[in-house]
């Protein structure tokens, strides 16, 4: 009998400093997602089929690579083409980060690039940064 005391008390006194500690050291807030801005100028950038871009990825939170697809005869595959589609999306993409919730230096540079998976030669970057002075 006196052992079931000890341990009952024991598993009291456990639960009461688990609890505790819970309330002493709080779960920090989760960080904002640094992305978010980049995710809405995506979707805001309309029809990337359109566009001759197979998938976007976003490598970080100032890279983001559009994947080209079709074939090399393709109008929307042009360089100038896909150097105008770069350049519309730094707008977009500069209009969404002046709506972000989280704040963002002026002076960032994004990094956007293009690369076609088969054919190596339609490729390229443009830097992406705002001209506000």
């Amino acid at each position: 009998m006196r052992t079931n005391k000890w341990i009952i008390s024991g598993l009291a006194v456990i639960a009461l400093l688990s609890l505790s500690l819970f309330f002493v050291f709080p779960q920090e807030e989760p960080a904002p997602d640094q992305r978010q801005f980049i995710r809405a100028a995506v979707g805001n950038y309309g029809s990337l089929k359109d566009k001759g871009i197979g998938q976007v990825e976003i490598l970080s939170d100032r890279e983001v690579r559009f994947l080209i697809t079709g074939g090399s005869d393709d109008t929307a595959l042009s360089q100038e083409a896909l150097d105008n589609n770069l350049e519309s999306f730094c707008t977009l993409l500069l209009q969404e980060t002046s709506k972000s919730p989280v704040k963002i230096d002026p002076d960032t540079e994004f990094e956007l690039s293009y690369h076609h998976r088969q054919i190596t030669a339609i490729s390229g970057v443009y830097s992406c940064k705002n001209a506000k002075i």
